[in-house]
């Protein structure tokens, strides 16, 4: 027995030590703040002990610390205190026990009245068993799990987390949000991030259907471990009653969810959780689900889009389903394909209301797995007949004003009272479904000019225009003046698109032509003031040019070094437009040519039959304006998906000369710039080190 307590007492003294990433974790900033507070701060808490070379700290004194120093809450990062506790103690439990275990005794403490788990006395084990077996008699929930725990120490942990997050429910919640940190990788992988779920949550508007049904059926074909099901839950008041229903195909995640639901005080009539999804959505009301994923190599257009329709065919009339599906539902699709035709399919039934394309990101495990949100209904009648709400939100972060506009737009179309003349649509455009049926283009919203635009937006422009001219002027009166001629358009019409595959593709007389750049070995590239005759390299345009951090010319490679090194490489010819999308979108004209363009910049070569559309400058601009913007997480879509309006040649000549006085006076002023900070770094230099002197002005 005295040995038993002391491997407890052990243990628990381990639970409090911190490494510094982890005390970063806790008081939420960056692992240099920790080592710039310890070397600031005499009174910072010194190291306790040593393990492996990683220094580690005593919780409870760096808790103190930080909060005697208002730096956190106690009351706030007691819980995150008692997760780094459980990280630790966790690494003594197989990584697949551990997350099992820890809900089973949440689990078990919140059906047993919240009564704590270690009371102290003798015998722990055994009660805990036996206070399973009266809780669980059929073993749906925990019994298993209470059965094989062995870990004596465990408990008191649990029973440490409830008391720091207020409930059972919370300490429960807490688990799944830091679930990857205990080691829980199988569980985390297909996780979404919070802010999605919010989206998806508010895009089901449980709160409303509530209201007006009484109740709300909730099922999740694909329920995982129950994310989606326990976000919109969350949205509803503690007087509406919710009925759900989760489709679990792994039994470890199944009895996960049972438990999940348990906490949150679900009467057991009131939710189902069974591993065959066959009949759940027969009775639903509200569905929401993520389409299980499948690897690059596995996935295609056609096999998501018959995912989306075998959850669309058993809705019931009235019924809405929020669906995370891949992105590739909403790519580029030849109308006669099958997937072509299965989507036409989809949009011809009505029963398509929305489509949102999503920025990258969201899936944490896998960053480079887009997706896109679908909203279906079995209620034909709601919204505009013949047209379905569009929104392509992947060249932006996905913030929760952003949520909160997409869900507004989204639920004021899907009302049935909905009045397009009222609602003013912040991301998402009306487009009917017979053009998006016949294209071969992306889902993506091609955007019209509101009355709003042409009453405020457009002349406020125009004025603004106005204003830019003139501060030009003010600055440099001695100039010709600049006119850029901008004025409004009485009755606006967008001019016709194009994306970039059929303006390069095969089959008609090909407008751009797109060509990849030179993947160049490191060290080959070296500065242009380390070559000793530039007429002996090639210059190297790539990235840092394009995005303006580095002048054209000022890399350069050697001939023969490049020659030898990457024979067949082809060069930039003048007028070529280099374009990248990592780091981010952008685009600059090769005005000489002749350069070595680096990977992962690409050449976008105007040919023969789109001179009347675009010149370099022109194209440049257009490609700059369909970039992303500030805050995107991933380039918007695939380079070859962006659509280029088609001006007009007498507009394209116009635009060029204005672009062209804009790029002289923009590389002027650059000059000037750079002569000015020379100037004043040679005069300060000077002065400093007595080398020079200010003589008095000749008069």
């Amino acid at each position: 027995m005295g040995r038993e307590v002391l491997t407890v007492q052990v243990a628990r003294d381990e639970a409090l030590l911190m490494s510094m990433t982890e005390i970063a974790e806790l008081a939420d900033v960056k692992r240099p703040v920790v080592s710039t507070w310890r070397r600031r701060y005499p009174d910072f808490p010194q190291p306790a002990t040593e393990e492996r070379g990683q220094q580690l700290f005593d919780a409870a004194r760096v808790v103190d610390w930080l909060v005697e120093t208002g730096r956190a809450k106690r009351s706030e990062i007691e819980g995150d205190l008692r997760i780094h506790t459980l990280a630790r103690l966790g690494a003594r439990l197989p990584s697949s026990a551990l997350i099992p275990t820890l809900t089973a005794l949440i689990c078990l403490r919140h059906l047993s009245g919240d009564e704590p788990l270690d009371d102290g006395a003798p015998g722990l084990m055994a009660r805990l068993r036996e206070r399973a077996d009266e809780s669980d008699p059929d073993d749906d929930l925990l019994a298993s799990e209470i059965r094989g725990l062995r870990a004596s120490w465990l408990p008191a942990a649990v029973d440490e987390l409830v008391e720091a997050a207020w409930s059972t429910q919370g300490a429960f919640e807490r688990i799944m949000q830091v679930r990857d940190r205990l080691g829980a990788a199988d569980l985390s992988s297909s996780r979404l991030d919070p802010v999605l779920e919010s989206l998806v949550a508010g895009l089901a508007d449980a709160r409303a259907r509530a209201d007006r049904d009484g109740e709300v059926r909730l099922v999740d074909p694909y329920a995982g471990v129950g994310d989606l099901l326990i976000a919109v839950a969350g949205t509803l008041r503690d007087d509406q009653l919710l009925r759900v229903t989760a489709c679990c195909g792994d039994p470890v995640a199944a009895r996960l969810t049972r438990r999940r639901l348990a906490v949150r005080d679900v009467p057991e009539v009131e939710y189902e959780v069974r591993t065959d999804p066959e009949g759940c959505l027969d009775e639903a009301t509200i569905v929401v689900t993520q389409l299980p994923y499948r690897p690059a190599e596995e996935r295609s257009a056609a096999l998501s889009l018959n995912a989306l329709n075998d959850v669309l065919l058993p809705l019931p009339h009235g019924a809405t389903a929020i669906v995370v599906a891949p992105a590739d539902t909403t790519t580029a699709l030849d109308p006669t394909s099958d997937a072509g035709v299965l989507r036409g399919q989809l949009l011809a039934s009505g029963s398509v209301k929305a489509v949102i394309r999503l920025p990258g990101g969201l899936v944490p495990y896998r960053p480079g797995y887009e997706l896109a949100l679908w909203v279906l209904t079995a209620d034909y009648a709601v919204g505009e007949r013949g047209k379905v709400l569009l929104a392509d939100v992947s060249d932006r972060a996905l913030t929760p004003g952003l949520v909160d506009a997409l869900i507004t737009d989204v639920v004021a179309w899907r009302d049935e009272r909905f009045d397009p003349d009222a609602h003013r649509r912040v991301h998402t455009v009306a487009t009917p479904v017979s053009a998006l049926i016949a294209s071969p283009r992306p889902m993506l919203p091609r955007y019209l000019p509101s009355q709003d635009d042409l009453r405020w937006d457009v002349p406020e422009r125009v004025a603004r225009a106005l204003e830019l001219e003139r501060v030009a002027w003010e600055a440099r009166p001695d100039a010709p003046r600049l006119n850029s001629d901008l004025s409004a358009v009485p009755r606006p019409r967008p001019p016709r698109t194009a994306t970039i595959a059929e303006l390069s593709g095969r089959g008609r007389p090909k407008a751009l032509s797109l060509r990849k750049g030179t993947r160049l070995p490191a060290g080959l590239i070296r500065p242009a003031s380390s070559t000793v005759n530039t007429t002996n390299s090639y210059a190297v345009f790539g990235p840092p040019e394009v995005l303006g951090e580095s002048a054209p010319g000022s890399r350069r490679v050697d001939r023969i070094e490049f020659e030898r090194t990457c024979p067949g490489a082809r060069h930039s010819k003048p007028g070529d437009v280099i374009i990248t999308t990592a780091p981010r979108p952008s685009a600059a004209v090769d005005h000489d040519g002749h350069s070595v363009v680096e990977f992962p910049a690409r050449i976008l070569r105007i040919e023969e039959g789109g001179r009347k559309h675009f010149t370099p400058r022109v194209l440049a601009a257009l490609l700059d304006r369909a970039g992303r913007a500030d805050g995107a997480i991933r380039p918007a879509q695939r380079l070859q998906e962006l659509a280029l309006p088609l001006l007009p040649p007498s507009e394209v000549k116009r635009l060029d000369r204005l672009l062209a006085d804009l790029d002289d006076r923009q590389d002027r002023a650059r000059r000037e710039i750079a002569a000015l900070d020379e100037l004043r770094r040679i005069a300060a230099t000077g002065l400093a080190d007595g080398t020079l002197t200010l003589a008095n002005p000749i008069v």
